[in-house]
């Protein structure tokens, strides 16, 4: 639960990357140490709603960066971000357009870009971006609708979580609905 570190406005984007290091350590450490770590094949999805996007993003490039490379090269990473916060504390304009999506093998962004929350309206570089703005209902506020519209579709079974290959979207794409 990071909900006291996550409401710190100036550096909730530095708390949640660092959370997400250590827990990319703890997984890290669990697949480089367990029997099976060179011989099964591992799907792991990073899901980072708005500031959250830090801790899931620095999760993914946490274990990219420091699993062994037979573990890795067994291990698919998917990162999946939900109307994500780019700008990093004060000073850090276009962060997420700069490293979000880094160190996955796919990297998704849901984005919703009319309202009024900063730094959550551009798509970004390494993902493939929905726009779901014009699917969003007048009752659900802008910033929560990429969540409200995620989770309806896996619920409703229109899309998997894990997405498979034949359905990736490239990075730097933009598919409005």
């Amino acid at each position: 639960d990071w909900s006291a570190d996550s409401s710190d406005i100036l550096q909730a984007s530095v708390k949640g990357g660092k959370i997400g290091s250590q827990i990319g350590r703890l997984i890290v450490n669990k697949l480089d140490g367990s029997d099976d770590s060179t011989t099964k094949e591992k799907n792991i999805h990073v899901i980072g709603i708005s500031v959250g996007a830090f801790a899931a993003n620095s999760l993914v490039q946490t274990l990219n960066s420091q699993l062994d490379s037979s573990t890795r090269k067994k291990t698919y990473l998917q990162l999946t971000l939900l109307d994500p916060f780019q700008q990093k504390a004060v000073l850090g304009l276009n962060y997420g357009n700069r490293n979000f999506g880094k160190g996955s093998d796919f990297a998704q962004q849901y984005l919703n870009t009319d309202d009024p929350v900063p730094s959550t309206n551009a798509p970004l570089q390494y993902c493939s971006t929905v726009d779901v703005t014009s699917l969003r209902p007048d009752e659900i506020f802008g910033h929560d609708w990429p969540l409200v519209y995620y989770t309806q579709q896996i619920q409703q079974k229109k899309m998997v979580e894990i997405v498979p290959p034949e359905q990736l979207g490239k990075a730097g794409s933009l598919q409005v609905l």
